[in-house]
């Protein structure tokens, strides 16, 4: 069972047409950190980043 913030980011990549794959590795390692998952949905609200940019948006986040 997800998370209001979990279901939130997933319906925002889902709507940004990101892949299955890319959305389920985004899910996992954000898990249920609440400031990541801030993070991460500011980020593709405002900047509609490409995958690639998604990708090293997510490798800041898990440092």
């Amino acid at each position: 069972m997800m998370t209001p913030k979990q279901q939130t980011l997933y319906a925002l990549m889902e709507c940004e047409g990101y892949s299955y794959g890319c959305m389920q590795m985004v899910m996992s390692l954000l898990g249920a950190s609440r400031e990541a998952l801030d993070d991460m949905i500011l980020f593709i609200g405002d900047e509609h980043p490409s995958e690639r940019e998604l990708i090293a948006k997510l490798a800041e986040l898990c440092e």
